[in-house]
């Protein structure tokens, strides 16, 4: 029996240890990298290098249920719509108050020197906006010049070509930071710069939609302000019921000589027909008012 066991327990070892070996075992694509993405933590633990032939190692694969992998290309074409804003018309959301330029990015990860795995997660989604960050932020620097202090559409338009030109090879070393190799970028349509007509037209938009803002902040601050008030005031009602509360509380016979008239905006106290009034405590606080004898405002 103990050698039925041994044996059985060796064979249970021999198929788990052969599912390790064939389910680890990872053919990679030509001209891709793969990836190991922990499904717990939603995030990329590993990049995997192709090794002899194509194939890789990953033991992680042989856990499914917590690992995912997957193949991302190494070089990648991405179609960029960028977005420059006009001086002064930073804060216009619409298409046509932007210079647009349509662009055709082609990059690729440097295998030896790629390490920021995090930059896969998403299947290279961030990779991709990363890309898009870069080349934008030396598209808006290069432009500079025919956009301040002065914008000078024909200028810039005769010079795109140049532009572009210009920020590719900048672009180069900050690539390689980020281990990557920028390999292209051209113009992939209509390049759309607003002319000088509507450019004043969006300046004279801006300056109209800032007067408004500032006239609803000043609304909001004024309707604040009014809050505050009343806030102060009903606090200060609330303080002067409270000591009428307290004086009728330490007086309880007061109640024979007064009722409320009312609880709303003031509090009235109504003499009785007694012509002495209040006891002579209050006798000095008890004088009807103009108009109406008998009748006095007690939080006066």
């Amino acid at each position: 029996m103990k050698q039925f066991f041994r044996k059985f327990s060796i064979f249970v070892l021999i198929l788990l240890a052969a599912y390790v070996l064939f389910s680890s075992i990872e053919k990679i694509d030509n001209g891709k990298i793969g990836a190991v993405e922990d499904l717990r933590k939603k995030k990329i633990v590993r990049i995997v290098r192709p090794g002899p032939g194509g194939y890789a190692f990953v033991w992680r694969a042989s856990f499914p249920w917590w690992f995912s992998f997957f193949e991302t290309p190494v070089e990648r074409v991405m179609l960029y719509e960028m977005k420059i804003a006009l001086p002064n018309l930073e804060n216009l959301k619409e298409d046509y108050y932007h210079i647009v330029i349509p662009l055709r990015v082609n990059y690729r990860i440097d295998m030896q020197k790629f390490s920021d795995i995090g930059k896969l997660d998403g299947r290279s989604r961030q990779l991709d906006d990363l890309v898009e960050r870069l080349v934008k932020n030396s598209l808006e620097k290069e432009m500079r010049a025919y956009l301040y202090p002065v914008y000078q559409r024909e200028a810039l338009a005769a010079r795109m070509n140049a532009v572009l030109d210009k920020i590719t090879g900048d672009l180069g070393e900050e690539f390689r930071v980020y281990g990557l190799v920028l390999v292209s970028a051209v113009v992939s349509g209509a390049v759309s710069l607003p002319d000088k007509a509507l450019y004043n037209e969006g300046v004279l938009y801006a300056t109209d939609l800032r007067q408004k803002e500032r006239a609803v902040a000043m609304g909001l601050m004024d309707a604040r302000s009014r809050v505050e008030r009343q806030k102060i005031e009903n606090e200060q009602f609330y303080t002067k019921l409270l000591e009428v509360s307290k004086i009728i509380s330490n007086n309880p016979e007061v109640l024979k000589y007064i009722y409320i008239d009312k609880m709303g905006g003031q509090v009235k106290v109504i003499l009785s027909s007694d012509t002495t009034g209040l006891p002579a405590m209050f006798d000095k606080e008890t004088k009807p008012n103009k108009g109406k004898p008998g009748e006095i405002n007690n939080l006066k």
